[in-house]
């Protein structure tokens, strides 16, 4: 996998951040219950996209207890690519029923605000925060920017899902897609194949596009 450094995974954080807000601020008043993802409404959908920035900022809130030691001599943490080496599928329904609870408590005539707040509040307090900082995360204590590329990934896919819903081609922003690219090629382990461009991939790769290769999808 190509490096990213500390600052080009936050740059494509916040970047991707923007390109979502700007879909989430044309979505028409009228197609907040359009079938979405599986079972979810375009609401239900949004609901859950909002969580790659707002754990962000839970998981920075909650105490964490770092192993004593040198870091040679610490349990591995996860990175990007093992946080996503974990049975998907046994929490999906766990999953479903949060993003319901969560599109309860969300507006609609203000989500795209909300939003916007929340992207630009975390990224301004991830920031300020040192490249070896350490985060909690479902998976347990990760370095914050190794969790942060996790989000870019939820971000991009779920945006592209959310731009389905509205009938409008999938759109990301370059770093942030590469960065997703990325990820989902350690999981794939090895490069994408050749026949396929960089968003059929990323479909491809999380089961929104069938593709005849037996090693996808990589993540659903």
């Amino acid at each position: 996998m190509p490096p990213f450094s500390s600052t080009e995974v936050r740059d494509a954080f916040a970047a991707e951040c923007r390109q979502v807000a700007a879909t989430l601020a044309s979505v028409p008043s009228d197609a907040w219950d359009r079938p979405a993802l599986g079972q979810w409404t375009l609401h239900e959908l949004v609901a859950h996209l909002f969580r790659a920035v707002t754990r962000v900022d839970a998981y920075l809130d909650q105490p964490i207890e770092v192993p004593a030691g040198s870091a040679e001599d610490r349990p591995a943490m996860p990175d990007r690519i093992s946080y996503f080496q974990m049975d998907l599928a046994g929490q999906a329904a766990a999953i479903a029923e949060r993003a319901r609870k969560d599109a309860a408590t969300l507006d609609r005539d203000t989500a795209a605000a909300h939003f916007d707040r929340a992207w630009r509040a975390c990224d301004a307090r991830v920031r300020a925060l040192p490249p070896d900082h350490i985060t909690t995360s479902l998976r347990g204590p990760m370095l914050l920017d190794e969790y942060l590329a996790t989000r870019v990934v939820e971000l991009v896919v779920h945006h592209m899902d959310v731009r389905a819903a509205l009938d409008l081609p999938p759109q990301s922003d370059p770093a942030a897609a590469r960065l997703t690219m990325a990820i989902l090629e350690g999981l794939l382990g090895g490069p994408r194949p050749r026949n396929l461009g960089r968003t059929r991939f990323i479909l491809a790769a999380t089961g929104r596009v069938e593709v005849d290769d037996p090693r996808f999808p990589v993540l659903s």
